[in-house]
């Protein structure tokens, strides 16, 4: 018997069958291609890298810019990770790697090899549904050379999130759900351009995100042939409820597989890194007292309000997106951080999520107490 099984090889499961390997316990690991590169961009905050060391940075932005109706600096370093030098620096030493694809009676059946068995193969391991009806964060990117980027950026180092309504077909009167243009160097000279639906149910087609990022990037002045021949192109779907199905009996799900990242923004890389270290420490006493594991992110009081941001973000208008946004740039960096942040007490969450609503115009908070509270 193995001490822990592990499902899937993502972000997630490699860390934390790197930090049960590195705990002494033996660890069986599943994946359907377990060397296949991860190809995502991962970008998290600077100060959530943790204990990794400094190869994991492949991009280093030290003021990130959020527009809206306004421009705000966010004044918080912001990185993208280097994906194989992260799985270098989380080696796999001693864990049994089998390449196999797994459905949910075949995680379960690892309950006859291990003690312990953790699902993280995703929240969509048999693929997306094209009549997902679930809330999905949606994105379509390309990466160009900084120099022909440029013009996108407008003078900004980098634009987390530009909520302007360039993107549509008549700014002065957008309608759909608002999108943002997340502009971020990628390291190499490339620049990673993605429009990104935060929240729609169903997920806002590819489709449209393309024709959103080709009328706001062409508006801006980046040349057509730019984006045709871009140096490669990103496409991103997040469940934002995860999985949205219990894991099989004696099963914990890890990540995306089980409640997923930050109900509001998607972020799940991160706390999925900070996570496998509790984790691995309660498989450890679980081998040693032959009790199982409980889980170590259950649901708290703090979730009550993500959904309810959850709920106002697939309900507002563009206009009252942009104003909630300018009420976030506003804010300061410590309740802009528990905004975001997918471990943050419920106090401190609150907080922030009262500090918007008072930053915002009356217009603005009429439409957000309407798109939370109402039918």
């Amino acid at each position: 018997m193995f001490d822990v099984a592990i499902a899937g090889l993502g972000p997630a499961g490699w860390s934390l069958a790197s930090a049960c390997a590195a705990r002494g316990l033996s660890v069986l690991a599943v994946a359907p291609r377990p060397d296949a590169p991860w190809t995502p961009t991962y970008g998290v905050w600077a100060d959530e890298v943790g204990d990794l060391p400094a190869s994991v940075v492949h991009a280093r932005v030290e003021n990130p810019e959020l527009r809206a109706h306004g421009s705000h600096p966010l004044r918080r370093p912001y990185v993208v990770l280097d994906n194989q030098a992260l799985r270098d620096a989380l080696p796999l030493n001693g864990v049994d790697v089998r390449p196999a694809r797994l459905d949910d009676a075949g995680v379960a059946a690892l309950r006859r090899e291990a003690r312990t068995v953790i699902d993280a193969r995703g929240a969509r391991p048999d693929g997306y549904p094209a009549d997902d009806p679930a809330p999905a964060q949606t994105a379509w990117g390309l990466v160009l050379d900084a120099d022909a980027a440029a013009p996108a950026l407008a003078g900004a180092e980098a634009l987390l999130m530009d909520f302007r309504t360039d993107w549509a077909e008549d700014a002065q009167h957008p309608r759909g759900p608002a999108t943002f243009l997340y502009a971020i160097p990628v390291g190499d000279g490339g620049v990673l351009l993605e429009e990104t639906c935060l929240a729609a149910a169903p997920g806002l087609p590819t489709a449209e995100l393309k024709e959103r990022l080709a009328r706001r990037l062409t508006r801006r002045g980046v040349a057509p042939a730019a984006l045709t021949e871009p140096r490669a192109r990103e496409l991103v779907r997040i469940p934002m409820r995860g999985r949205g199905v219990r894991p099989a009996p004696g099963v914990l799900a890890l990540g995306t597989a089980g409640r997923g990242g930050h109900l509001v923004t998607g972020y799940s890389v991160a706390h999925s890194l900070r996570t496998a270290a509790p984790l691995a420490d309660a498989v450890a006493r679980a081998v040693a007292t032959g009790r199982p594991p409980r889980p170590v992110d259950p649901p708290g009081p703090a979730d009550l309000f993500r959904e309810a941001g959850l709920r106002a973000l697939l309900r507002l208008d563009v206009a009252g997106t942009l104003h909630l946004f300018d009420a976030f740039g506003r804010l300061s960096r410590a309740s802009q951080a528990a905004f975001l942040s997918r471990d943050a007490a419920a106090l401190d969450l609150a907080r922030a999520m009262w500090g918007m609503f008072t930053r915002m115009p009356p217009a603005g908070r009429r439409e957000l107490i309407h798109a939370t509270l109402g039918r």
